[in-house]
């Protein structure tokens, strides 16, 4: 009787070792990229604070300087072809003068995405292309970057690694920076002659890799017409979105270090030496 259920218990052992490894296998490729997406209700605000510098339309076409804010609200509304409805609004404030100039410099749009990558889709509603923002988790080849300024996407290449330092907290990041000069743009009459209208552009973002939450943002966007700047476009990050956007990064780390890392290879791991024990140590 003693000698039958032996056996019997090896047998338990090796299936649940066996379970275990299957599961874990499964997690890293199937329940794992089925759960990490874009939340169905994704909802967030940036603000950002910069200065703009526009050239009159009239004699004697002076450059005009001024602070602005920026605030740009995100908020999903629904799905289509299965790609992710994010609704954004775009509203900039002349902080001089406390005057909205969104009908100038502002947007309204709706966007569709990937809830898995973040690229556009080919539903977007503008037919926007490359990514909505980094891939989660981002690689060091970079990564295509739509640019509404520039209606395409542009390249966002690797620099450098850093921690990435605000207050007292500290986010370990990599440097991505497009740069982009002399893109025509289109037209513009200028001074009674229609022109080339030329963007050029330098964006950094500082990325927590695994989550590919831009912690910080800052971007410099000249647009000119034979080589005379018609606006001059300079914003980064507000120190409360900095603030929320770091709370995010450090906080999806160490969600996705477990649930894409640790959580699988405890379950393989486990699921192997329990194998190994039934095969090596029981009798």
């Amino acid at each position: 009787m003693t000698t039958e259920g032996k056996p019997k218990k090896r047998f338990i052992v090796s299936i649940v070792g066996l379970l275990l490894v299957i599961l874990g296998v499964l997690w890293i490729t199937v329940i794992f990229p089925a759960i990490d997406k874009v939340p169905l209700d994704y909802d967030r605000e940036y603000h950002f604070v910069g200065n703009f510098t526009v050239r009159e339309p009239d004699p004697p076409y002076n450059l005009v300087f001024f602070p602005v804010t920026q605030e740009l609200v995100q908020k999903a509304n629904g799905t289509k072809d299965g790609a992710l409805l994010i609704h954004e609004v775009r509203t900039v404030i002349n902080t001089e003068t406390g005057d909205d100039i969104s009908a100038i410099y502002g947007d309204e749009s709706t966007l569709a995405i990937n809830r898995s990558t973040l690229e556009f889709t080919k539903v977007d509603e503008r037919e926007r292309w490359g990514q909505w923002g980094p891939p989660r988790p981002v690689a060091k080849e970079g990564y295509d970057l739509w640019n509404p300024g520039a209606g395409k996407a542009l390249p966002a290449n690797y620099i450098r690694s850093e921690d990435f330092r605000h207050d007292d907290d500290v986010v370990g990041v990599w440097v991505f920076v497009i740069d982009e000069q002399g893109l025509e743009i289109g037209t513009v009459i200028y001074m009674g002659t229609e022109l080339p209208l030329v963007l050029s552009t330098t964006i950094t973002q500082w990325v927590e890799p695994s989550s590919g939450t831009v912690v910080y943002n800052e971007s410099v966007t000249t647009t000119s017409v034979l080589g005379n700047p018609v606006q001059i476009s300079e914003l980064r990050y507000a120190e409360q979105t900095i603030e929320d956007l770091m709370d995010i990064a450090k906080y999806a780390h160490t969600m996705l270090l477990w649930a894409r890392t640790i959580i699988p290879w405890l379950l393989i791991g486990l699921g192997a030496v329990m194998v190994l024990i039934d095969v090596l140590v029981l009798p």
